[in-house]
């Protein structure tokens, strides 16, 4: 049986991490999620074969598994894309390297399910298509399915606006080659939207309910990685203790740390420095005297200088963030940026190798993007910023107006 991970997407709601690296590439306590999947799928006997479907940055899908997976006993086969096809068009593109049924993994799904439950219940059903299913707390943001009392997918509706279930799709299938029969080739075609409710329609598509006990999280947004780091934070806890500070890594009596924490290898942690629940300091990072941090991700490389305050932000690889800094409200910087001594930076997204020198970020303003235009700006920021910050954004705003996107994605150019 063949396994293929769809592993082109662009990522967008991920940048500016996923400007840098491909989406299933993203790290989770500085792992790649594609290899969790790889080693997930080494388990299963019936698989001798891994079909990776590329498109964007495919070359560091290839180094990572030329480098780092070496050693993968199965074979790995490359299928590219030769432009963005979405899913379906996908997985129409590797039809001719499948057999009668195969196994099917979204790249950006990173789960500890076991992919032989799929298998076994596909086997069992009479349909085209098996797809795994989970409860979630927000299932407008999937693909909401509802299933009879025997299984079968009865309705499927792709990110609805009132969903009357909370059972969604976990982007795993189990799918019959018959159906790559009806996608057209070298077009774009989405598999949820196109492909999945024709054959619910034809009562050909059957679910597999992911047990409890299992994690699964999609891989799409920065709060989903924070849940990630989270979860896999969870389940070290339970068997490495509270925290994990791995070889070579040098932290001081001094350091206080409120765990879950996990500290990768040739970490160098300074004097007085506090460390609370869920931060993950990656790799050859080095933190100076007195910094902060709490539900931080730092992905490696990184420098924090001294009294420097990291909460609920990611940074990307090689970042250097300077003396007295503050980011916080889910601020992600791209990779090899740097941020000058002295910076406040609330909920903004930093380009990779940007130089922050100055408050030159398009705040967010958590209101209609008109009344952040000339003359309307409110004179006192409703996010309760510093004054000396909304002064400079209410400045650049009279200069340049931001646009209605810079507003929503938070952008420092």
């Amino acid at each position: 049986m063949k396994a293929v991970i769809l592993a082109g997407g662009f990522g967008t709601r991920l940048r500016p991490l996923s400007s840098t690296r491909p989406k299933p590439m993203i790290p989770v306590l500085g792992k790649p999620n594609l290899q969790y999947l790889l080693e997930s799928l080494e388990k299963i006997q019936e698989i001798d074969e891994i079909i990776l479907s590329v498109h964007y940055m495919r070359g560091e899908i290839r180094e990572f598994i030329d480098e780092k997976m070496a050693d993968y006993p199965k074979t790995i086969r490359f299928v590219n894309d030769p432009m963005p096809l979405e899913t379906g068009g996908a997985l129409k593109n590797v039809e001719d390297y499948v057999d009668d049924d195969f196994l099917v993994i979204y790249g950006d799904v990173f789960t500890n399910f076991d992919f032989k439950e799929l298998i076994k219940a596909h086997k069992e059903n009479d349909g085209l298509i098996t797809v795994a299913v989970t409860k979630v707390y927000d299932p407008e943001k999937y693909g909401v399915v509802e299933l009879d009392d025997g299984n079968q997918v009865t309705h499927f509706e792709e990110k609805p606006h009132r969903p009357r279930t909370n059972l969604v799709d976990a982007g795993i299938y189990m799918v019959n080659k018959k159906v790559l029969e009806e996608i057209p080739k070298n077009k774009e075609v989405y598999f949820e939207r196109e492909v999945l409710p024709k054959y619910v329609a034809r009562g050909l598509v059957y679910a597999h309910k992911i047990p409890r006990g299992y994690y699964w999280i999609d891989l799409g947004t920065p709060d989903d990685l924070f849940y990630a780091h989270q979860v896999a934070m969870d389940e070290i806890a339970k068997e490495n203790g509270y925290f994990v500070i791995k070889e070579g890594a040098e932290v001081p009596e001094d350091v206080e740390i409120q765990g879950p924490v996990c500290i990768d290898e040739g970490v160098k942690i300074g004097h007085g420095v506090k460390i609370k629940a869920y931060t993950y300091i990656g790799p050859n990072t080095v933190v100076e005297d007195r910094a902060y941090f709490k539900r931080a991700i730092l992905i490696g490389n990184d420098i924090v200088r001294e009294r420097s305050e990291i909460k609920d932000s990611i940074l990307g690889e090689g970042v250097v963030v300077g003396k007295n800094v503050i980011l916080k409200e889910t601020a992600v910087v791209g990779d090899y940026a740097k941020i000058y001594d002295n910076l406040v930076i609330y909920g903004a997204k930093v380009l990779p190798w940007k130089k922050v020198e100055e408050y030159e970020a398009y705040i967010k303003i958590k209101l209609d993007p008109t009344k952040v235009r000339p003359g309307v700006t409110p004179d006192r920021c409703p996010l309760g910023l510093p004054e000396c910050i909304y002064t400079k954004f209410k400045a650049i705003a009279g200069e340049k107006p931001p646009c209605d996107e810079c507003i929503e994605n938070q952008w420092l150019f």
